[in-house]
């Protein structure tokens, strides 16, 4: 579901949001880079945006997927409170992938319960960000795109890795036992300076 219009003009986001986890993927060792090879279509830099739903595909690549995307993104809100956000483009603009994700969070307005997932197609980088109050740490939410995000994303399974990512975090957020059910926004309720994972070869 998008961010309501009162939240968005409410919130202010002074702290960049916790960036998890950047993977650079070269084309020499991975299957991704492999089919780059195959003259990929030319990376148009974009620079952040404001995202108005819970996938905003400018790469086109999801086809007709998004709804299967939206359904998994559906069923995590309802279960836990939490919301996922997917963006995928061709570029960063030249900004590293953490920085470009840090930047669409902050000016969506992100909260305490929300995670965006950016992902760069020509350029095999993503990004995962989250408030410094997300109820899991950056160690669960790192083994999520370490287990969940990377492989499909390896394979250019490009809806796969939100809908592998949902149920993880469904699977992770259950076992924890830190949200229970929806029960109404909750942003902006603490704020913090960013943790920042270091960006890692892809490999």
């Amino acid at each position: 579901m998008a961010p309501g219009p009162a939240r968005l003009r409410g919130l202010r986001m002074p702290h960049i949001v916790r960036v998890l986890a950047v993977l650079i993927l070269t084309l020499s060792l991975s299957p991704w880079g492999a089919a780059a090879h195959a003259d990929p279509p030319a990376a148009v830099p974009e620079p952040p945006v404001a995202v108005s739903g819970p996938v905003t595909d400018r790469a086109g690549v999801l086809g007709g997927r998004q709804a299967e995307v939206e359904a998994a993104i559906a069923r995590l809100r309802v279960r836990h409170g939490v919301r996922l956000y997917v963006v995928y483009v061709r570029s960063f603009s030249g900004m590293g992938a953490t920085d470009w994700a840090a930047g669409t969070a902050r000016l969506s307005g992100l909260g305490r319960l929300d995670l965006l997932l950016a992902v760069a197609t020509g350029e095999g980088r993503y990004a995962v960000c989250a408030d410094p109050a997300f109820p899991l740490s950056g160690a669960q939410l790192d083994s999520v795109a370490a287990t969940a995000i990377e492989p499909e994303l390896r394979h250019s399974d490009w809806a796969g890795a939100p809908i592998v990512a949902a149920r993880e975090y469904d699977a992770v957020l259950a076992s924890a036992g830190t949200v229970s059910a929806w029960n109404g926004p909750a942003h902006g309720l603490r704020r913090g300076p960013a943790v920042q994972i270091p960006d890692r070869l892809w490999g």
